[in-house]
């Protein structure tokens, strides 16, 4: 009995001692709470990515302060004539308009303007005047809106800022390559508007643009039509002293450009005197007013200087002042 008693005693020591060793080793175990683990988990990792943003497409409006690099047109040098074209300069003389104004190469009088919702320029027009070069009517070839135009011009130039620059002024064109002036059709394209002046009539720059724009009736005494043809005889005929002057749109509304574009497709003198207003692409669309248009319209309403490139001004109407 007393055996079995003290048996019974060594196996609880031994279980309690056993129980106390693993009570020594959980304790002396480190704690990993709060601390990272080795284990890989399943938080993403952050991945760089390219966000694509979209931003409207702005077309350029014309603007007045920028500064433009023109595009070189077509050279002067090209040219066919019905008649032999000898340098025949025009001389300057004494003339002032009925503002007091002193009408010389770099004579020009803005006469008309207009604005968009924004205060910006949007429209403008401008009697500018030109030194005839020679006596010739020129005409070379052009390739506008898909059809051939034979466009024609003066040789003439004007001093932008007392420098003086070489200048086409296109006065008309007809469809096909190569058209003398005498072969032009019996339409449209082959008239001009002239007004012949002496130095000692009232000038008004305003009044005359004004005036060139009535109805056929009313304006006809002042501005008669003459064809191409008799134009040139005219030309030979005038002394050297001369100033020629001519008035167009230079600015256009935006509203008004799908318009313009029609009748540019449509009549042949339109779109000769148009084309160096505005720029197309690939596939005939009006993109805007183009670099000269822009430029010109900086040099008129600011002053700024022009570049150096070959301009084409245009005009249905022309004024032309002698002694």
């Amino acid at each position: 009995m007393h055996a079995r008693k003290r048996k019974t005693c060594s196996i609880e020591r031994q279980l309690f001692a056993i129980l106390v060793c693993l009570i020594f080793l959980c304790a002396c175990q480190p704690e990993y709470e709060a601390r990272p683990t080795r284990i890989p988990t399943s938080a993403s990792t952050p991945t760089l990515t390219h966000t694509f943003t979209l931003v409207p497409t702005i077309t350029p409006k014309a603007s007045l302060t920028s500064t433009i690099t023109l595009t070189p047109y077509p050279s002067l040098t090209s040219t066919r004539t019905p008649t032999p074209v000898t340098p025949w300069p025009a001389k300057h003389f004494d003339f002032q308009d009925s503002n007091g104004d002193v009408v010389n190469w770099g004579y020009f009088y803005v006469t008309g303007i207009g604005f968009n919702a924004d205060a910006e320029v949007n429209q403008l027009s401008a009697m500018i005047s030109f030194r005839l070069m020679d006596r010739a009517i020129h005409q070379r070839n052009m390739h506008i809106l898909e059809r051939d135009i034979t466009v024609y011009y003066l040789h003439v130039s004007h001093d932008f800022k007392d420098e003086q620059i070489a200048m086409e002024l296109v006065i008309g064109g007809t469809y096909g390559k190569d058209v003398l002036i005498n072969l032009i059709p019996a339409d449209g394209s082959a008239y001009l508007r002239v007004r012949s002046m002496t130095a000692d009539e009232p000038f008004d720059p305003y009044i005359i643009h004004r005036d060139a724009y009535l109805p056929f009736e009313q304006r006809q005494e002042q501005f008669p039509d003459i064809v191409l043809t008799e134009f040139q005889a005219l030309l030979l005929s005038l002394p050297d002293e001369l100033i020629i002057l001519a008035d167009h749109p230079i600015l256009f509304p935006r509203n008004d450009w799908q318009q313009i574009k029609v009748d540019m497709m449509r009549i042949s003198s339109l779109a000769a005197r148009y084309w160096s207003f505005f720029s197309l692409d690939t596939y005939d669309h009006i993109t805007g007013q183009s670099d000269f248009a822009s430029t010109l319209a900086q040099y008129l309403l600011s002053g700024q200087s022009m570049p150096e490139g070959t301009y084409s001004f245009a005009s249905q109407t022309l004024i032309i002042i002698t002694p």
